[in-house]
């Protein structure tokens, strides 16, 4: 019998990729290269979003099913979304599917089976850190889980670990699956390429500290940027430190940190850069700085060792699950143990940095999109 398996991409009308974003792109970037899902199930990608995705429609053309026609104009986003919800647009076929909902809008009719995967359940958490709507979609995606999900995914066990704890749910009943990585980190960067981003960032290669993201509370930036004005001041560095990300009503003090005067000719904030352009970046860095407070998974650091980049994380969640005895570890709440982790990471001897740069690459190998699409199929056909 063939497993009929249906992802809700609805999430992905947003323009801008945000972790959870690029973990619903990886479905349909790994589905679209491995053709031979065909032989043992049927997908679909549906979009309650209002609009017709065109991305999307794309890269899957037999596969994706919008609620909204093909012309229909990003403007008339919104009564197209009262309509769905009023019933007055024809939506997929879901009967006797495995329905895979995002986790921020759950539309799972009972013709189905649910399934979810839990990227973090951070706005419960740190509620200080994130408005109540979030806090509510959270919420909302735990329940589905605990009452009405046949199949449940995390993306790291520390995750796992968290989510059964809150919301008493038995480790028998999570899937746990590494995320994957675009596979262009793979593969090197053409120097041409690289030297064309350097240039219209005004950068230079190995010339600087990386970090990427929102510029909000989680990310903990301003303890990395005051940990940089610590370890520049002491080594005498002409590094820079360099963000990349959107910023959020909560990054006003990280905005005014790296105004002051002891920063502000060290510090570069570039705004929202392209994903092609974050990979080239990274590519070129002297460093990747990951030490959030706490994450779901990390995919930075993942990419930073594909690319045979440093990486300084937090020893906390699943930073430390990834990155422990392959990167240098610091405590988040510290600003002093993140600038001795600068400053360690900076003077790791050549040839140990070598041998530790062909380990990291080679695990992070293993974290394919591939691989993160088919644990999901495989996990669903084995229960189904």
């Amino acid at each position: 019998m063939t497993t009929k398996i249906s992802f809700d991409v609805s999430g992905l009308a947003w323009k801008y990729r945000s972790g959870v974003q690029n973990l619903y792109w990886a479905y349909i970037d790994a589905y679209a290269k491995r053709p031979e899902y065909l032989d043992s199930c049927e997908i679909i990608f549906y979009d309650r979003s209002g609009i017709f995705n065109q991305q999307i429609a794309q890269i899957v053309p037999n596969n994706y099913q919008s609620y909204s026609p093909k012309g229909w104009s990003r403007n008339l986003r919104r009564p197209m979304q009262a309509m769905i919800k009023m019933g007055l647009m024809p939506g997929p076929e879901l009967k006797d599917h495995i329905n895979h909902v995002w986790n921020w809008d759950i539309y799972n009719p009972s013709c189905s089976l649910g399934s979810i995967t839990i990227p973090d359940i951070l706005p419960m958490e740190y509620p200080q850190w994130f408005g109540s709507r979030f806090q509510r979609q959270t919420e909302r995606a735990i329940r589905f889980a605990v009452d009405k999900a046949q199949f449940i995914n995390c993306i790291s066990y520390d995750v796992r670990d968290r989510l059964a704890a809150y919301a008493g749910i038995e480790f028998n009943r999570i899937n746990v699956i590494y995320p994957g990585i675009d596979q262009a980190y793979f593969f090197p960067v053409e120097p041409q390429l690289q030297t064309l981003v350097l240039e219209k960032f005004n950068l230079s290669k190995n010339g600087y500290l990386l970090s990427s993201g929102f510029l909000d509370p989680r990310k903990n930036l301003k303890r990395q940027i005051e940990a940089f004005g610590i370890y520049a001041h002491k080594s005498k560095t002409s590094l820079k430190y360099v963000l990349t990300g959107l910023k959020t009503n909560l990054s006003q003090d990280v905005l005014e940190l790296i105004e002051t005067p002891a920063l502000r000719d060290k510090v570069i904030f570039l705004g929202y850069v392209s994903a092609e352009d974050l990979r080239i970046l990274t590519s070129a860095a002297a460093c990747l700085m990951y030490c959030s407070v706490a994450e779901g998974f990390g995919l930075p650091i993942i990419e930073a060792m594909a690319l045979g980049i440093p990486v300084v994380t937090s020893n906390t969640s699943s930073m430390n699950e990834l990155a422990k005895d392959r990167a240098v570890l610091a405590s988040p709440e510290s600003v002093e143990s993140i600038a001795q982790a600068m400053e360690e990471t900076m003077e790791i001897p050549e040839e140990i940095r070598h041998t530790q740069i062909l380990a990291n690459r080679k695990f992070a190998r293993a974290f394919t999109i591939d691989r993160w699409l088919e644990g999901h199929i495989k996990h669903m056909q084995r229960k189904h």
